[in-house]
């Protein structure tokens, strides 16, 4: 990680020099002074931060190293876990098998999908109108006026 931070702040004082330089030298001000920096100091940073920025990514790419290793080790500890008999260990809860009085898949009273007047255009073929269908059968009662 100490490579990381030495190779942004030589990035971010090169930029800054850039910067520097051409606010002095041209008459370029603003974004599109910053603009023209950020350019000029890719280019130099590119040639002249070569082995800092190898570093930087040396170190990176072992903090992504030692991400992977700790998550190998976990999933290699749930597979262990996993091949427990199913007597040791926690107790796994078992699905809760279908009654007599009910569906498979039916929905529960109170869990039905009620459908809203205002969806999307177009979906049902009705340009958003419900077309006088009333999308709930319990749902006689008019509106009251505004």
């Amino acid at each position: 990680m100490r490579g990381i931070a030495i190779y942004t702040g030589l990035r971010v004082a090169l930029l800054i020099g850039v910067w520097l330089l051409v606010q002095a030298v041209t008459p370029l001000r603003g974004l599109l002074a910053i603009a023209v920096a950020l350019v000029i100091s890719g280019v130099i940073s590119f040639i002249v931060l070569d082995r800092s920025r190898d570093r930087a990514s040396a170190g990176l790419s072992g903090a992504f190293r030692r991400i992977n290793e700790r998550i190998e080790q976990s999933t290699t500890a749930e597979d262990w876990d996993e091949r427990r008999p199913s007597g040791e260990g926690d107790a796994r809860t078992e699905e809760e098998p279908v009654r007599q009085d009910e569906q498979p898949g039916a929905l529960q009273h109170g869990h039905e999908i009620a459908t809203d007047r205002s969806t999307a255009d177009g979906a049902d073929g009705t340009d958003g109108q419900d077309g006088g269908k009333q999308s709930d059968p319990g749902e006689g009662q008019s509106e009251p006026q505004r």
